[in-house]
């Protein structure tokens, strides 16, 4: 049956790509953005009014139509598929190779259990967004963007980490596909070379969460390069570009708190696109008489900037009306355990220590950025005799970061609780999430001063002339072996190093709880009310900062879990009153008693019933007084 509704869901899914490239008229490049971005408004509609599965099921079954609709039309001769060109063949073999990595992988970093997965899993158990009665999701002020495109295909799909991995790669996939968009001259295929090869050097980036994890710190700049290369290629054609614009702004806002700053980055971009339209462009102005009193450009940036703030305005009449009374980890002001001004100078050395640190691949990455626009720009006005606009993109860029950097400080002052501040939480994450917005628009920029560069222009008469010289096609060719191999290199390191984590998972702390507990997932959502007690190690603070916690907190579905590096005899004695269960992780957190011998018995790693353990201690101390 499972395997019934996967491929029904597939067949869906395909129906709505082809009503969004053939229906929409949206190119190819941006069609499978497009599409999820869509489909996650909707559902994210749905959720807001209680509708969530209800939603779910009328899009699957519109896809079902559509494909319909597509089988009509390839009879007919009103379809036909895309070409498939040497790019897409590149891409395709990469992303393939990828999918079958991904779907046997499991989730690793600890933010997964604190928030990520719990929100998907909760939204697949209970099919509603979380409320003020929930207490298994301990940050329900997340906005669930990405989360309900998880919930879509796994619902249908099936529910293993796997699927949810697969499920949120698709959007990373489905982003760089739009970046690839950016190209004009789609027969120089040294330009799809050298995106190919920067983009999978952003993996850099990437090494802290990899893509083996739901966290979206790496696909925000990832929306927004791909937002800013569709109104780029859509420019000639506002109506479609601010539609396009306004679902992908409307969707980056709800993906994370800071998404919000990730979509205006984009609207900004789709403004100045709008202002240098010109004239011949708006032929529509006469179907506007309602607005008529209003240049026809002020209308559309005013809706746009409507409709893309819609969606963020709806999970926070959510938030005030659902979960009233929720003071979120990051409010400004709420969190008690903020820093107090006398650590302030504390939080902001180590700040600047860390901003500025060779050690740091964010910095590290701006180095290399700064030192290939010099060079890049200096290279084409002296040998090209060209006048690239690299420099700008990278002053633009760098007030862009400034910007940021200063917002993440403000978090780490006065709404992060202190203990997080000191030690700068996040800040690798934080900080390489708009460094990959950085050196990707220098990438795109780059692309387009090397497209207007070339010394002979392709025109209708063909490739072959495309060359000033046999020398000149001599360099084309060796510079795109270069770049490929270079290219490949950075995907094949990436593929190893999961290939390598997915291999060592048993030793992790979440396989080592998964062996014990196993996944559970109850029938209606209901979560598991026994109180557990997790014994484990603290190496790498795993239960002081709380991990241990987490990735039980989410096998389990329990939200009554508490862990400690230390359980003796008087942790027993008391176990009665306060836990159901003992879940042993490290034997060595275990201390044994010669008086109270059941703690023998826990040196072995599992899951104990307290009860269980109580009644042999009395059972045994009986028999000694006998």
């Amino acid at each position: 049956m499972e395997v019934l509704k996967g491929i029904l869901f597939g067949i869906s899914l395909w129906g709505w790509l082809f009503l969004t490239g053939w229906a929409g008229r949206i190119r190819v490049w941006f069609v499978p953005l497009v599409t999820a971005a869509g489909l996650s408004l909707i559902l994210y509609g749905g959720g807001l009014f209680g509708f969530l599965a209800e939603t779910a099921v009328l899009l699957c079954a519109a896809g079902l139509a559509g494909t319909v609709l597509s089988f009509w039309g390839a009879v007919t001769r009103r379809f036909v598929l895309p070409k498939l060109s040497m790019f897409g063949f590149f891409f395709g073999a990469a992303s393939v190779s990828f999918a079958v990595l991904i779907w046997n992988l499991k989730l690793l970093h600890y933010d997964n259990f604190s928030h990520w997965a719990v929100a998907v899993k909760y939204m697949l158990s209970t099919d509603h967004f979380a409320d003020a009665s929930t207490e298994l999701l301990m940050f329900k002020d997340y906005p669930p963007g990405s989360a309900v495109w998880i919930y879509y295909i796994c619902r249908f799909a099936g529910h293993s980490q796997g699927m949810m991995l697969l499920a949120h790669n698709s959007l990373i996939f489905s982003c760089f596909f739009a970046v690839f968009g950016w190209v004009r001259e789609r027969r120089r295929f040294l330009l799809y070379a050298f995106l190919g090869m920067g983009c999978s050097m952003l993996s850099y980036l990437n090494l802290t969460i990899r893509i083996n994890n739901l966290l979206v710190d790496f696909l925000l700049p990832l929306l927004t390069m791909a937002g800013i290369s569709m109104a780029y290629r859509m420019r000639e054609e506002p109506i479609k570009m601010s539609v396009c614009v306004m679902l992908l702004t409307g969707y980056t806002g709800i993906i994370k708190d800071t998404g919000a700053v990730f979509a205006g980055i984009i609207f900004l971009y789709y403004v100045r696109c709008i202002c240098s339209l010109p004239v011949r462009y708006m032929p529509f102005e006469k179907k506007l008489r309602a607005f008529r009193h209003l240049p026809v450009k002020s209308v559309l940036i005013l809706l746009t900037a409507a409709g893309g703030a819609l969606p963020y305005i709806g999970w926070k009449w959510y938030l005030a009306t659902a979960l009233a009374g929720y003071t979120g980890k990051f409010s400004v002001g709420a969190a008690q355990s903020a820093a107090e001004p006398e650590l302030y100078g504390t939080i902001i050395g180590e700040f600047f220590r860390s901003a500025f640190s060779l050690t740091e691949r964010s910095f590290q990455v701006f180095l290399l950025c700064t030192i290939s626009t010099v060079g890049a720009v200096l290279y084409a006005r002296i040998f090209l005799k060209r006048r690239w606009k690299l420099w700008k993109i990278w002053l633009l860029g760098t007030a862009v970061l400034a910007v940021y950097y200063a917002g993440i400080l403000l978090l780490y002052l006065y709404s992060m609780p202190a203990e997080e501040a000191v030690r700068l939480a996040g800040f690798d994450r934080y900080t390489c999430s708009i460094m990959t917005l950085f050196a990707g628009l220098l990438l795109m920029g780059a692309e387009t001063d090397m497209e207007a560069s070339f010394a002979v222009s392709i025109d209708e008469r063909g490739a072959y002339r495309a060359y000033s010289s046999p020398e000149a096609k001599r360099r084309y060719q060796a510079t795109v072996l270069v770049m490929m191999i270079v290219g490949i290199n950075f995907l094949y390191s990436e593929f190893n190093g999961l290939a390598d984590i997915r291999k060592d998972y048993q030793d992790s702390l979440p396989g080592r709880v998964e062996k014990i507990t196993g996944d559970r997932w109850y029938p209606g959502g209901r979560e598991d009310a026994a109180r557990y007690l997790v014994a484990a190690l603290n190496e790498e603070k795993q239960v002081s900062d709380g991990e241990a916690l987490y990735v039980c907190r989410y096998f389990l579905y329990a939200p009554h879990v508490q862990a400690t590096s230390r359980v003796d005899a008087e942790t027993l004695e008391e176990a009665g009153e306060r836990y159901d269960y003992i879940l042993v992780l490290d034997e060595e957190a275990v201390t044994y008693d010669p008086d109270f011998p059941e703690t023998e018995r826990l040196k072995a790693p599992g899951l104990y019933d307290v009860q269980d353990l109580l009644y042999s201690y009395q059972k045994t101390t009986r028999h000694r007084i006998e």
